[in-house]
């Protein structure tokens, strides 16, 4: 039988992460291309089946090295020729419109930066393209020889992303006569995190005039009892324990579970509670893109006895 006294106790931080695919088929070529005063070129493309055509600045689909394709059907197609650098995203070739309208002109909506981009896209039967001009903030995806995807770049992002470890804060807490922590069989036992590990973090990869800012959300904080019992969990970090909250009190974060039996019988008297913080991962990108990926859980560990208490002396 063990007895004790009632106190409290905290500790600290680490990371996780995921990653892409391919396929391929006949190579489109472009005919000789007509352009009007701004560089607005059309003409047209040989592409043995067809091709596929968006909008600019929108879409995506899985990238394959030094290979450019369109989207639907998966056509290859030349990532770089007298039209331009193939845009993966809008299934269209980009280039810098030379010489670039005056400002004054309606194609730039106003704004007085980025720059006006021609762009020729395969149309649905063969030997035809569609194009025209378009004003945009930055690069498109894929100019200057750059084919990855924001989704692709949204991996990468999370991948450099360091998300903390819960602290293992818990109440009742002190210290048996022999040193081990404890907590008390048939009362609350609350658990919290600082709440400084349970804020959403943010990190950004870029390459050439693509981008993406992938966001990691903590969604709730989980307590395994370490006794064969289920996990509990709470939407919030918890909060910790005060004497104002009286001795057997449950949390107003409802961040609490309570043992049935004590810890007398298990292997070295003790059970190894686990912590954990579970995170939604979103991401947004150039071009519009967006999009969610895997959530995941860090997690850390606490041992301690689950006494029965006899006599209590709070101080």
């Amino acid at each position: 039988m063990l007895s004790l006294r009632i106190g409290l106790a905290a500790a600290l931080v680490a990371l996780t992460t995921a990653a892409a695919p391919a396929a391929l088929a006949a190579v489109c070529h472009p005919t000789p291309p007509v352009c009007d005063k701004h560089g607005n070129c059309t003409s047209g493309v040989t592409c043995p089946g067809g091709g596929g055509h968006k909008n600019p600045g929108h879409g995506g689909g899985p990238a394959v090295p030094g290979k450019c394709y369109t989207q639907n059907p998966r056509t290859e197609v030349a990532c770089h020729n007298s039209f331009g650098w193939w845009n993966p995203q809008a299934d269209c070739w980009f280039r810098l419109a030379k010489p670039q309208p005056p400002k004054s002109e309606s194609i730039w909506k106003g704004n007085t930066t980025g720059a006006i981009y021609d762009f020729t896209c395969p149309a649905m039967g063969p030997g035809t393209s569609t194009g025209g001009v378009v004003w945009l903030a930055s690069p498109p995806p894929g100019f200057g020889g750059v084919t990855v995807t924001p989704g692709e770049l949204a991996v990468r992002a999370l991948a450099s992303l360091h998300a903390p470890r819960p602290s293992t804060g818990r109440y009742p807490a002190g210290v048996l006569a022999d040193g081990r922590p404890y907590t008390v069989v048939h009362a609350w036992t609350w658990f919290w995190t600082d709440p400084a590990s349970f804020r959403p973090l943010t990190a950004r990869a870029a390459e050439g005039g693509v981008w993406a800012q992938v966001t990691v959300t903590p969604a709730a904080l989980t307590f395994t009892p370490g006794d064969g019992s289920a996990a509990v969990s709470c939407p919030g970090p918890g909060v910790a324990w005060l004497r104002g909250d009286g001795v057997w009190a449950a949390s107003p974060a409802g961040c609490n579970f309570a043992y049935r039996h004590s810890s007398i019988h298990v292997p070295g008297q003790q059970v190894t509670a686990v912590y954990g913080i579970d995170w939604q991962v979103s991401w947004t990108g150039s071009g519009g893109a967006t999009g969610t990926l895997p959530g995941f859980t860090t997690s850390a560990a606490s041992t301690f006895a689950v006494a029965e208490v006899e006599s209590l002396v709070v101080r």
